[in-house]
């Protein structure tokens, strides 16, 4: 279970994030990156929002699986091709879709890359929860 997020004097804020995440629990869960495909594994959508939004839902029903919320992740990672200032938004905008107003705040690190391991996503995200 989280139980601070900080951002200390002398680190800037980071919009959507915390600095960092302390976590308390009996088991940490590692789930693998988080893509926009559905459960047959075809890609959905052609847009950063599309298939961030999947990727999110595929993420939930992960944490989920372990017994968590997503109120446990502690760190994501997430990865963009085509990263621009639209993708940031889409991803923000994801978030609130399906977490709703008050997604978790975690540790968090975006990456903008030139390919990801399927031709066709733009986002994959992998995230550690505590629990």
């Amino acid at each position: 279970m989280i139980t601070d997020r900080l951002d200390p004097t002398g680190l800037a804020t980071i919009p959507g994030a915390a600095n960092l995440t302390i976590a308390t629990g009996t088991r940490i869960v590692h789930i693998s990156g988080q893509t926009g495909v559905d459960a047959e594994g075809k890609v959905v959508g052609t847009t950063h929002l599309d298939q961030a939004k999947r990727a999110l839902q595929n993420l939930q029903v992960a944490i989920e699986a372990a017994g968590a919320t997503p109120a446990d992740i502690a760190k994501l990672m997430i990865y963009v091709v085509d990263y621009d200032q639209a993708a940031l938004e889409a991803i923000v905008t994801a978030a609130i879709e399906v977490f709703g107003e008050n997604y978790p705040i975690t540790a968090s690190t975006l990456v903008g890359v030139a390919t990801l391991w399927q031709p066709d996503i733009l986002i994959e995200i992998d995230a550690v929860a505590v629990v």
